[in-house]
C-alpha cells in the first residue's frame, strides 16, 4: 500500500552521499566526521577512478599503474551536507600529521584548495581544531560501503566490517563476486547517470 503524509520532504535530504573532491575555483571548507583515513589503490580505468582488485584485476593486467586515494566524511560548514571526501594520499599528509597529535580525525576543521585555481592542481589541505560545543555532528557512514556503491560493486559480496573505522581494505568474498558478475540478475541495482551518489 503507498504511504501518504501531509509534511513535505527535507529537500536536503537524500538516501545516499555524494562524493566530493577539492573543487578549482574556490575552497572547500568542512568538519571531519569519521575518526580515520580510508585508504584504497585505485585505476583510472574505463573513464574512471576504480578500485585495484588485485591479484584478479583488469586494470593491473593492462599494465595501469595504480595509486592511493583517501577518503573521509564530513559535513561543509556552509550547507552542512554530510560527503565522502576524496584526495590523494600527498594531499592528505595534514590529515596524517593530525593523527599524530589527537587521537582521532573526528572534529578536525580542514581547508582544501588548488591554488593554481586548474582542475587538476594540486590539492593543498590546511587543518585546526573547531568548537565542537556550536554543532552536534552525525555519525560517519560506512564508507567503504558507500565507496562500492558509487563504484557499483556488488554490495552483497562486500564482507562484514566489525567497526567502520577500523576497516583498512575493502575485503569481497571472491566467489560471490564472481557469481554476480556473471549473473547481473543477482547484481547491483544501475545508478542513475553518473551523478556522484550512491546509497549509503
Amino acid at each position: 500500500m503507498p504511504r501518504w503524509t501531509n509534511e513535505l520532504p527535507d529537500a536536503t535530504s537524500r538516501p545516499g552521499f555524494s562524493l566530493k573532491r577539492t573543487p578549482p575555483d574556490r575552497p572547500l571548507k568542512a568538519i571531519v566526521t569519521s575518526a580515520q583515513l580510508l585508504v584504497c589503490f585505485t585505476h583510472w580505468w574505463t573513464g574512471r577512478t576504480t578500485p585495484c582488485e588485485a591479484p584478479d584485476c583488469d586494470a593491473c593486467k593492462a599494465l595501469m599503474p595504480s595509486r592511493p586515494h583517501c577518503y573521509l566524511s564530513a559535513i561543509e560548514q556552509g550547507t552542512r551536507e554530510h560527503f565522502l571526501f576524496e584526495c590523494t594520499a600527498k594531499a592528505a599528509l595534514p590529515f596524517k600529521i593530525w593523527l599524530q597529535t589527537y587521537p582521532t580525525l573526528r572534529g578536525c576543521f580542514f581547508t582544501a584548495s588548488r591554488p593554481k585555481r586548474r582542475r587538476n592542481a594540486q590539492v593543498e589541505i590546511l587543518c585546526k581544531p573547531f568548537d565542537l560545543s556550536t554543532i552536534q555532528l552525525p555519525m560517519p557512514p560506512d564508507i567503504a560501503r558507500a565507496m562500492s556503491v558509487i563504484w557499483q560493486l556488488p554490495t552483497t559480496a562486500l564482507e562484514p566490517s566489525s567497526a567502520i573505522d577500523s576497516v583498512q581494505e575493502l575485503k569481497i568474498d571472491p566467489t560471490t563476486m564472481n557469481r554476480m558478475r556473471l549473473n547481473p540478475a543477482d547484481g547491483l541495482p544501475k545508478p542513475s547517470p553518473s551523478n556522484g551518489k550512491g546509497a549509503g
